[in-house]
């Protein structure tokens, strides 16, 4: 039997399993020099692709036959929109989208398909104008992303996108439920994301995330001039696999923190002349998604870690092992609960700062007095310590060290300068004006001015008057016990203590031990059942068998 199957000029084609293959090509243009793969008894899952051999046709298409599988698939999100579209209107926009003109009796047999099957659930997105508006105040373009599992009925993934706001909390603006985390997912979530955050295609903003299945792909292609960071824990988790020790850590970190290219060059050096392969390892990395040495100040932060998802999806434990709109009512009223809890903090606090930015304040302040400052004009102003000397621009608000272009807080370089202005009967006003707005009090009662407005319970809904009915997603049974805790990686884990205090009695084990939420069998040894030997069990026993 002889199978055609249509493939769009640039498109992948993927090919069953076992599946006898035969094509034939039609060209629509002008020049038919178009070549595409032919095979019988493919032995695996096997990628073809239309290939153009000296021929710049842009018309050029090969077509062959649709089966109604597919032509359902492909008119479905048509009839989600507009479910009342005819076959002629169907056959229309199926032309215009793939140039292949099919007959209306086959869009009516597909529409009876998608009648007979229905509508099947496949995924969600959820963001709050409350939570847009508050996210548009914060002045800080910086957004974490990141997916987690959920472990209920119907397996799928949750994507969050989690900004900072001016107390360096996280600030969560958006979610979604997806069938599996990929290119194609991602790519969907931040099309919409940008539409609601009013993002163009080439927007400067900046994202932070763990290199998660396809995310780099989609945020190249959705944005392309945007800002992408790595997560230096995750990349570190990536080195230890290789070089361990506190040794290599410290010469990571201290590379990754380095604000400004010539501390940063020097701490490669430092891990060139150290381990050569290791300098190499990470020289393949681009420098600007790890380094704050490279990193823009748009974002008014110099974050190398993606916590604030972290913290996020830890919130989200109890919603992820439970149905699809429990998992979303959850997430909302999490979400509602978080704005109550920052007003309540923010009705508390003094200061012309967020707490946080006090704390960190007074923190610079401290380290400025340790410092010696010469004033070279108006504005430009040499700073020294012990070890390092600095030039600040107070017009431009710039500071060779990079922090306060970095994070928008003036660092101890410019406190210094500044107080040196005051010395000199030189116009201020209140240092804390000099801090960015991000960081002000003011602006942070702004942002939590949005509250989420609550909803009726389901037997208060409006029926829907949708001619279908959704299904649920496709069940798909996980083996073995479901795991309710994540897994950690080696680093996480706390060490057990010697060999030599094995023999403490199970009380005392619980007494130290139960911190970390885990009982161990430290304290109690079990024999083996074959031998009544320590140490192992009856599988890994190797006294021999007695008949």
């Amino acid at each position: 039997m002889v199978k055609s199957y249509v493939i769009n000029a640039r498109r992948d084609v993927y090919i069953k399993k076992n599946d006898p293959l035969m094509f034939r090509v039609i060209c629509l243009g002008t020049n038919p020099n178009l070549v595409v793969g032919e095979g019988s008894n493919v032995s695996s899952q096997e990628k073809l692709k239309a290939i153009p051999r000296k021929h710049d046709c842009l018309r050029s298409r090969t077509i062959g036959l649709y089966t109604m599988s597919t032509i359902a698939k492909e008119i479905e999100v048509e009839l989600q929109t507009t479910p009342n579209l005819s076959a002629k209107e169907l056959k229309a926009k199926f032309q215009q989208m793939h140039q292949v003109q099919l007959s209306e009796s086959k869009m009516r047999r597909a529409k009876t398909i998608l009648a007979k099957e229905g509508w099947q659930f496949r995924r969600i997105y959820v963001c709050y104008a409350a939570l847009v508006k508050g996210f548009k105040l914060l002045g800080r373009v910086l957004l974490g992303l990141d997916g987690c599992f959920i472990k209920g009925k119907y397996p799928g993934q949750i994507l969050t996108a989690v900004g900072t706001d001016g107390n360096n909390c996280l600030y969560p603006v958006a979610f979604a439920i997806v069938e599996a985390e990929c290119t194609d997912s991602w790519k969907w979530f931040l099309d919409l994301l940008g539409d609601d955050l009013d993002m163009p295609h080439d927007a400067n903003f900046t994202f932070i995330s763990d290199r998660q299945k396809g995310l780099i792909q989609a945020v190249e292609s959705v944005f392309p001039r945007a800002e992408h960071r790595f997560c230096c824990r995750h990349i570190h988790e990536n080195l230890r696999q290789t070089w361990r020790g506190d040794l290599y850590k410290g010469l990571f970190y201290r590379a990754a923190s380095a604000t400004s290219v010539p501390y940063f060059n020097m701490a490669m050096e430092e891990i060139k002349k150290t381990n050569l392969d290791m300098f190499l390892w990470l020289s393949e990395i681009p420098t600007a998604r790890w380094s704050r040495s490279h990193f823009s100040g748009r974002a008014k932060s110099d974050m190398l870690l993606n916590n604030l998802c972290e913290s996020f999806n830890k919130q989200l434990v109890g919603a992820r092992d439970k149905p699809i709109i429990t998992c979303l009512e959850y997430i909302i009223e999490y979400m509602t609960m978080r704005i109550v809890t920052v007003k309540k903090m923010q009705a508390t606090a003094r200061g012309p700062l967020t707490p946080q930015a006090t704390k960190a304040w007074d923190e610079i302040q401290t380290e400025a007095s340790k410092l010696t400052v010469m004033m070279v004009d108006d504005v430009t102003y040499q700073v020294k310590s012990l070890r390092s000397q600095c030039v600040v621009n107070v017009g431009d608000r710039t500071c060779t060290c990079r922090r306060w272009d970095l994070t928008g807080m003036p660092c101890k370089h410019a406190v210094e300068a500044l107080y040196n202005m005051i010395e000199n009967n030189m116009y201020v006003g209140p240092l804390e004006k000099w801090v960015d707005e991000a960081y002000w009090l003011d602006t942070w009662k702004k942002v939590y001015n949005h509250q989420i407005r609550p909803i009726p319970g389901p037997d208060m809904w409006t029926p829907s008057n949708f001619p279908t009915i959704i299904t649920p997603p496709k069940h798909h049974t996980q083996i073995g016990r479901p795991k309710k805790s994540r897994k950690k990686a080696l680093g996480e884990k706390k060490k057990l203590a010697a060999s030599k205090k094995r023999k403490r009695n199970i009380e005392e084990v619980q007494e130290v031990f139960s911190a970390g939420g885990r009982l161990t069998r430290l304290g109690h040894e079990k024999s083996c059942e074959r031998c009544g030997g320590y140490g192992h069990n009856f599988r890994t026993c190797r006294a021999p068998i007695q008949q």
